[in-house]
């Protein structure tokens, strides 16, 4: 007596046998043709040649290698351990084999100093974080002589409006309630001593509105340690 097996296992076999062959032919493309390579591999981005070099250094694959094997999200958080970006976007194109890498740099507002450090850059978030190559001119300088007043003068310097901290060319902290910002505030060549970094905004309106005033135009000295009784020199 013999025995048949259904029509519907037969065409349940034929098809996992065909979806097995597919997947061995896309895993070979993925894994190992050489149809589907890097070619080609773009940063885009970097704010000089010395970034653009750095970021390159944490590049972990070359043009040639199967781009399946490229980790798009593992290389994005190696390339984020460089303090100065602050987010880094990987992209695949399959049809041309090309891996563009495009990076946001922290943008630098001021430049930090603690005593026996090198000068870093600081950005309107707080974020110290150290560019390759030179640092920028031309910014306000944040200095402090101890961690605890850095962190004092960072905030505080972080949370004036840009209108007020363009004038800044020095904030420095010799304490946490010790802040005297120096600078160019409406046409005055000024010193003022800051106090602590509490009433940042009344602190700059009283300053403003001192400016404003006739009487004061050849001042170059304010003290706004207590904002509700300034003095002027």
């Amino acid at each position: 007596m013999k025995f048949s097996l259904p029509a519907k296992v037969h065409k349940n076999t034929a098809i996992i046998l065909i979806a097995a062959i597919i997947f061995g032919l896309g895993s070979y493309l993925l894994g190992w043709s050489s149809l589907l390579t890097v070619r080609q591999i773009v940063i885009s981005g970097a704010p000089s040649s010395a970034a653009q070099q750095e970021i390159q250094s944490k590049i972990n694959f070359k043009v040639g290698e199967k781009l399946a094997r490229v980790d798009s999200r593992a290389l994005a958080k190696r390339i984020q351990t460089a303090n100065w970006i602050e987010s880094a976007d990987i992209s695949r194109n399959w049809l041309d084999g090309k891996v563009s890498v495009l990076v946001h740099p922290r943008t630098p507002v001021a430049l930090y100093t603690e005593p026996g450090k090198p000068q870093v850059a600081l950005d309107a978030s707080g974020n110290i974080f150290q560019l390759p190559g030179q640092l920028p001119t031309g910014l306000a300088k944040v200095s402090a002589n101890s961690v605890e007043s850095g962190l004092a003068a960072i905030k505080t310097f972080t949370e004036m409006p840009k209108d007020f901290s363009a004038g800044i060319e020095n904030l420095s902290a010799e304490g946490s309630a010790n802040l005297v910002v120096a600078g160019n505030f409406s046409g005055h060549k000024l010193r003022i001593i800051w106090g602590d970094g509490q009433d940042t905004l009344l602190k700059i309106n009283v300053i403003n509105a001192l400016l404003e005033k006739p009487e004061n135009r050849s001042i170059h000295l304010i003290d706004v340690t207590a904002p509700h009784a300034p003095i002027v020199k």
